[in-house]
């Protein structure tokens, strides 16, 4: 299987919230750098391991539904693969909704996913995370939703760009 294909197969699986199939992909030794402080969010940061990884990944989808999620691929040099993410977040417990784009690049090693960086509009992030940590502490929150047992996929699948890399 090419990177891109592992990629893509990695943003299928996340799309339709099967973290098992999308942790499959990952090395054992795999890290995930997600570039938020971790003040503002719990999971920000470095974390090392398929399975603190795993734990981050049914963290994420306890607290946010995913309302749109398009990923596209823009590109691969050497074993980087570099993918752009346009999203629509739902906060589960106080019904924020937060949304923009973000970008990911994928390091590739012997055909699973060795490293992922994420790189989001921190400051966008780390004030909606404020705000919604504000919200939790005033009591301002509802139910969230039961997590269905299966979920259908998010809007589009992950698309390629026009330069075909």
């Amino acid at each position: 299987m090419q990177d891109t294909e592992v990629v893509d197969l990695f943003f299928e699986y996340w799309k339709a919230q099967d973290v098992e199939m999308a942790m499959s992909l990952a090395t054992e030794d795999v890290v995930y750098n997600l570039y938020l402080s971790d003040a503002a969010v719990p999971h920000g940061g470095e974390t090392r391991g398929r399975e603190k990884c795993r734990d981050v990944l049914y963290m994420v989808l306890a607290d946010f539904d995913y309302l749109e999620y398009q990923p596209t691929i823009v590109g691969q040099e050497a074993d980087a693969v570099r993918a752009q993410v346009r999203f629509r977040y739902h906060h589960r417990r106080t019904g924020g909704e937060l949304s923009g784009t973000k970008r990911m690049v994928f390091t590739i090693r012997d055909g699973l996913i060795a490293q992922v960086d994420e790189y989001h509009d921190a400051g966008l992030v780390e004030a909606f995370m404020r705000l919604t940590q504000q919200r939790e502490a005033s009591n301002e929150v509802r139910e969230p939703p039961s997590l269905p047992s299966s979920r259908t996929p998010a809007t589009c699948a992950p698309q390629k760009s026009e330069k075909g890399h």
